[in-house]
């Protein structure tokens, strides 16, 4: 009830493009290393920290993903990017490969310019290239349709007749973001270690992900965003791209 002030954060997070850098069936590029959420928020908390070492009357919180906060529109109002036509906001600096995260404070601050700049142009790269259709026109999409919302907030099983085609993704999608020219351009390599390829993962093959146990499945993915899934979904997402010769 005391906010006044959000403080607007990104980081990238990029590690290479998925569908060039490993065998399918794919993992999205944000998951295959540590959570985000654990991440950022304990950066989050280093800034409270250091805000509060300067003011101690400052209090706050921070927010990352998962509380009710509009992250984009935040984002781009604090100046960091535009909202692109696949709805990732995208940067002048890393393109769209980022995390985003606020932090709420009581206290009001010399406040960013909004970015209100579109610069998408007349692209429309990530329309044409999504496997499902989900982009049904620019800025708006149907998540019924988006490989990444139905392999990873999808519950229970996938319509029999006429099910969803995953195109070889697992864990999320990145075809959007991969055909985006301001990522092909402009994408650079992270340098924080939490975010690269888990070493379990290097090893796996389709017949691994096939005969993926629970407790493989627990040990992997530990402190992973891919446990968002559950191990009944990424089964379930697994046995409908390697079906049986």
């Amino acid at each position: 009830p005391k906010s006044k002030s959000v403080i607007s954060v990104a980081l990238n997070y990029f590690t290479g493009n998925s569908q060039e850098n490993y065998d399918p069936p794919y993992i999205s590029n944000y998951a295959l290393g540590k959570d985000y959420h654990i991440i950022i928020k304990s950066k989050l908390k280093q800034l409270l920290e250091e805000i509060r070492g300067i003011n101690q009357n400052i209090n706050g919180f921070y927010c990352v993903d998962t509380s009710p906060i509009m992250e984009r529109e935040w984002s781009q109002r604090a100046g960091i990017g535009w909202i692109g036509k696949n709805t990732n906001l995208i940067t002048k600096e890393f393109g769209s490969w980022i995390f985003l995260g606020e932090l709420i404070v009581d206290c009001e601050l010399k406040y960013d310019s909004p970015f209100k700049e579109d610069l998408c142009g007349t692209c429309n790269l990530c329309i044409d290239e999504c496997p499902t259709n989900a982009i049904v026109e620019p800025y708006h999409l149907d998540a019924t349709k988006c490989i990444s919302y139905v392999t990873i907030e999808h519950r229970g099983d996938f319509e029999k007749e006429n099910p969803i085609d995953l195109d070889e993704w697992i864990f999320g999608c990145d075809v959007c973001q991969e055909v985006c020219p301001w990522n092909i351009k402009f994408s650079k390599k992270s340098e924080d270690e939490n975010f690269k390829m888990k070493e379990e993962l290097k090893i796996m093959n389709q017949n691994k992900w096939k005969n993926l146990t629970k407790e493989e499945y627990i040990k992997i993915f530990s402190k992973s965003a891919v446990k968002r899934a559950k191990y009944e979904g990424l089964k379930r997402n697994i046995e409908l791209n390697i079906k049986e010769k």
